[in-house]
């Protein structure tokens, strides 16, 4: 960490342990602020503690160009698996899958929203995962940068510094906008101005974001309904819900979801097929949110479709990954024998189911015991549906964590920037105690922020 960042931290851990009774009621205000502005999780405040991560402007520019770069790289990806048999193999999607992913979206990117998380450690960044499919905590990070403004009133030392705001649910209506524009192009009786449709299952613990993007879009004059897959149905060549029209299907499923429950969901589904709305994101997007991508990103077989520039940041930013088989891989220049090599050096690795998410079944070899680790081996690598990926050591950062007395705690935080049609859209962070990292799994949100001293 550079010293100003240093200084700010020290300075703003300082203030904030000046005072319990000052430090608590602030951060009952904070708490209040996000329930009144719907930032809540299973109805209750979004978990946050009273600092943010503070990043250098260099630190916001490595992750900016990092990470339009391998958006860059996985738009080539997709294209990739779309035309090569051998990776739809080594990917080894379902039928169902491989359908939805040749289904045309109407427009040119095929990953319009994206959320990718990594370590940073100084000014090296390494990606563990892309969320790709239906990235959540856009307007979440809205909010929250919003409520830390307020929060920033109580401490004038923060006058010195030019701190950065993102806007991410205007961003974020541009780009389903844009993508709007392009299909509509070749869909030419569809409305100037699209009535939209936010759709996921109903009852999700953080529904909450569904209504405060739906608030901000009709702000800006776009109809909008909260609906889940099986409301929507097809009326001539007319998607509609409970009698609104539909023109622009802002998708929240989740599409593995959405295949373990095809039989309720049958005409959204055609519906998607037939183009009669746009969808972003497209479900060609699950593909790179798979992590076997990962793996595929670095294989010496698939190099030529990425430029030097594409090159190196995959290989600065990825880490070692490979699938879980009973194959030969490569590994520092050396071939190496898959299973041994995972068995035998167990602390500086890390297994993963390649399809899942919010951090489940995640095994850090080190903190996992032997037996355990030598029974999830033997019992998943004959499916080829786990990863192997080289250890990344955890960043940690002090953090107050305050109830009647304020005390000061290292954390584990990790960071995920967002990046919409491939354009980096500010970047939020997650804090934790448990080296799993994630707010289902009870960690908490705060805003990541540049900040330079004026």
């Amino acid at each position: 960490m550079n010293n100003d960042l240093s200084i700010l931290n020290s300075t703003y851990l300082a203030e904030v342990a000046k005072s319990e009774d000052r430090a608590l009621h602030q951060l009952n205000d904070l708490n209040h602020f996000l329930v009144e502005h719907n930032c809540t999780y299973q109805g209750k405040p979004m978990p946050t503690l009273m600092k943010p991560v503070f990043i250098s402007p260099r630190q916001a520019q490595i992750i900016h160009h990092t990470v339009d770069v391998i958006c860059r790289a996985l738009v080539k990806f997709i294209k990739l698996y779309l035309n090569n048999e051998k990776v739809r193999r080594i990917m080894n999607f379902s039928r169902q899958e491989n359908e939805l992913f040749f289904i045309d979206p109407g427009y040119s990117i095929p990953l319009v929203l994206a959320r990718l998380d990594a370590f940073m450690d100084g000014d090296n960044i390494k990606f563990l995962e892309f969320n790709c499919d239906s990235p959540a905590g856009i307007a979440y990070a809205d909010i929250m940068e919003e409520g830390f403004r307020e929060l920033f009133r109580n401490y004038p030392f923060l006058n010195e510094w030019n701190i950065t705001y993102f806007h991410r649910q205007e961003l974020l209506l541009e780009a389903l906008l844009e993508c709007y524009r392009e299909f509509q192009s070749g869909h030419p009786g569809l409305p100037d101005r699209p009535t939209i449709a936010i759709v996921d299952w109903e009852g999700l613990s953080t529904s909450s974001e569904f209504e405060l993007l739906k608030t901000f879009f009709e702000e800006k004059g776009f109809p909008t309904i909260i609906t889940s897959p099986q409301k929507i149905t097809i009326i001539g060549d007319r998607i509609v819900v409970n009698d609104n029209e539909i023109h622009l299907i802002y998708r929240r499923v989740i599409t593995r979801e959405l295949l373990e429950k095809m039989d309720e969901v049958g005409e959204y589904v055609r519906a998607i097929k037939g183009g009669y709305a746009c969808v972003c994101n497209p479900f060609q997007s699950y593909i790179v949110g798979n992590k076997k991508v990962l793996s595929l990103l670095t294989d010496p077989r698939f190099q030529d479709i990425y430029d030097d520039e594409e090159k190196g940041v995959i290989a600065r930013s990825i880490p070692w990954t490979r699938i879980l088989s009973d194959d030969t891989a490569s590994y520092r220049g050396s071939r190496i024998e898959l299973r041994s090599f995972v068995s035998q050096n167990k602390d500086d690795l890390v297994l993963k189911p390649a399809n899942s998410y919010g951090g489940k079944d995640v095994y850090l070899g080190r903190e996992t015991g032997r037996e355990i680790w030598k029974n999830i081996i033997e019992r998943r690598i004959g499916s080829e549906e786990w990863i192997v990926q080289e250890y990344v050591p955890i960043p940690q950062e002090f953090f107050p964590v305050i109830s009647e007395k304020t005390t000061i705690s290292l954390k584990k935080v990790n960071i995920n920037p967002f990046a919409f049609l491939g354009r980096y859209t500010g970047t939020i962070s997650r804090i934790s105690d448990s080296s799993i990292i994630n707010v289902s799994a009870g960690g908490g949100l705060v805003p990541t922020m540049s900040a330079e001293r004026k």
